[in-house]
């Protein structure tokens, strides 16, 4: 038997001969079930069917977004996402393929800006969470095998912009607002990345939250902007990137169309109305 579920055990056995449980005590039975927890995903054959599980119960997919019903995860969810992120955590990279690796990096990413979300709830914008509305993006909340303590942005921007040329990022890591491109619906996966990163771009820009058309005038998402440089470096380029994925009654709207008047973004959290 694992020593965390030693520990759990009489710790329990403790608190219900006394019968006056305080908070603190909960905290350390509730980290001691979490440790065993990650021990038991990190064992699993698939590390991922957990947060899989979640995603199916709480993502709500409602006029191409995807939406999340924070207010309804139950505490005992809320623990399971804690210890699927911890079994991360604790797996680290080596050894994974890059494939393998980028997948690894976007779970872990959105995973645990839901779970900031949940230890927060309820909120109106997770730009709340940090001072001066920069959210909660430079604090250290992750702490992975191999590179020690890290930010949300030390992942996105320190690994997954640093290590791959790769502009789909962008759909693949979700910030918890309704501008931002779908969290997946399901764990991402190395086996159909390509696809999935295809599929993620499709769905973003063909959403008027990405790319929108009236009379001829583009209104684009801020992301765009904020990393024009992945996407070109200008808005030319920015509009040709979209056209690669765009239906074909956006091609149409585009058809002509050479600059962006506007960019534009929603920091609304993305739960259900």
């Amino acid at each position: 038997m694992p020593r965390s579920t030693v520990a759990l055990a009489a710790l329990s056995f403790a608190l219900a001969a006394c019968g006056n449980v305080q908070e603190a005590d909960l905290t350390s039975a509730t980290q001691a079930e979490i440790e065993a927890s990650a021990a038991e995903i990190a064992a699993s054959e698939d590390i991922n069917l957990v947060y899989a599980d979640f995603l199916a119960d709480y993502v709500m997919p409602k006029d191409g977004i995807n939406f999340v019903a924070y207010g309804k995860v139950t505490e005992d969810d809320h623990n399971a996402l804690r210890a699927y992120i911890s079994a991360l955590e604790t797996q680290g990279v080596e050894g994974l393929s890059e494939d393998e690796e980028m997948a690894f990096w976007f779970n872990l990413y959105n995973a645990k800006t839901i779970d900031i979300i949940l230890e927060n709830y309820p909120l109106d914008s997770i730009r709340s969470l940090g001072s001066f509305n920069r959210g909660p993006w430079d604090r250290k909340v992750l702490d992975v095998v191999g590179f020690g303590e890290m930010s949300l942005n030390d992942v996105e921007h320190g690994t997954l912009r640093a290590n791959w040329d790769e502009p789909r990022i962008h759909y693949a890591v979700n910030c918890a607002s309704f501008g931002c491109p779908n969290l997946k619906a399901t764990p991402w996966r190395a086996e159909t990345l390509e696809e999935d990163l295809d599929a993620a771009a499709v769905a973003y820009i063909n959403h008027p939250r990405g790319i929108s058309v009236e009379t001829g005038r583009v209104t684009a998402s801020s992301i765009f902007n904020w990393y024009k440089e992945d996407f070109g470096g200008n808005n030319a380029s920015i509009l040709e990137h979209a056209r690669q994925y765009a239906s074909d009654a956006l091609l149409a709207e585009l058809d002509g169309v050479t600059s962006i008047a506007n960019f534009d973004y929603d920091w609304t959290l993305n739960e259900p109305s």
